[in-house]
């Protein structure tokens, strides 16, 4: 048992370094890949797994805000006026019920993935570029992608980039900016995981230094530049495909629950015009 809790935790603070390293060459989106790692890697479950993943979302989305704010890439008001309405409309959606599966909200997490990464992508090279910042489109979106985090946590919140592009933002400094919102949103969720002990710290604790580590070896290695656009293609490549991945692994919660309503929607037709 010993040796087998010592491999899992070389295991998390060497996957941590690599996540390191795509923080860097990617932006705080990257982090998102943590949720594939926590669940398909080391098996943690519903309730440990999006606890975990919050926390560890938090902490090192605030240690790349703290990178890029060094560098002076982080515009702080644009960035309030899109976390300040997120948040509301977050815990006011989090007062709603609802209740999602693992499977579906994987499922949900993978289009989501593939939706940002495409959008940052279109965004970034069809945009027109404007020196003007819309901050009532800012507070806009940041509603609505606020609404999506009720229901995602702090997942929800990596719609942020290619909302901020829309809004006129540089994209060097959207990737900066953003982060402030996802760590935002990830304290907020990670909070009532902490106080239910849902976190698995066994995990989580080697994870968050490997991460860490891996950050400030890439920041060594690029000192004063940016990584590769080469680099960024394939950090891209990757998220992209782990979005795919999410998706084809739990379609199938997507799946069930639309052919529950389609049968529905068919039975109550048929009842309606047979009768």
């Amino acid at each position: 048992m010993l040796s087998g809790a010592i491999v899992a935790s070389v295991l998390a603070f060497s996957t941590g370094l690599s996540i390191g390293f795509l923080l860097v060459a990617a932006g705080g989106g990257t982090l998102i890949l943590s949720i594939i790692v926590l669940r398909y890697l080391f098996g943690l479950t519903h309730a440990e797994l999006f606890g975990t993943a919050a926390v560890l979302t938090f902490v090192l989305a605030v240690a790349l805000f703290l990178v890029r704010r060094e560098e002076r890439r982080v515009a702080i008001r644009p960035a309030l006026w899109f976390t300040g309405p997120g948040l509301f409309t977050m815990m006011v959606t989090k007062l709603m019920p609802h209740d999602l599966t693992t499977r579906v909200r994987l499922a949900l997490i993978g289009l989501l993935l593939v939706t940002n990464t495409l959008l940052s992508l279109i965004l970034s090279k069809f945009l027109v570029r404007t020196r003007r910042i819309h901050h009532k489109r800012l507070a806009m979106m940041g509603g609505g992608v606020g609404l999506l985090a009720g229901y995602f946590g702090g997942n929800g919140a990596f719609l942020a980039l290619p909302s901020m592009l829309m809004s006129g933002l540089p994209q060097n400094v959207a990737v900066s900016s953003s982060t402030l919102t996802i760590a935002s949103f990830a304290f907020t969720s990670a909070i009532p995981n902490m106080v239910r002990a849902s976190i698995d710290w066994r995990v989580l604790i080697p994870f968050l230094l490997g991460s860490i580590l891996g950050l400030l070896i890439t920041r060594m290695l690029f000192p004063s530049r940016n990584p590769s656009s080469r680099i960024r293609w394939i950090t891209t490549v990757i998220v992209l495909a782990a979005g795919l991945f999410l998706l084809q692994q739990n379609w199938f919660g997507l799946y069930t629950p639309s052919l529950a309503l389609y049968d529905g929607i068919k039975g109550g037709l048929r009842n309606e015009f047979t009768n």
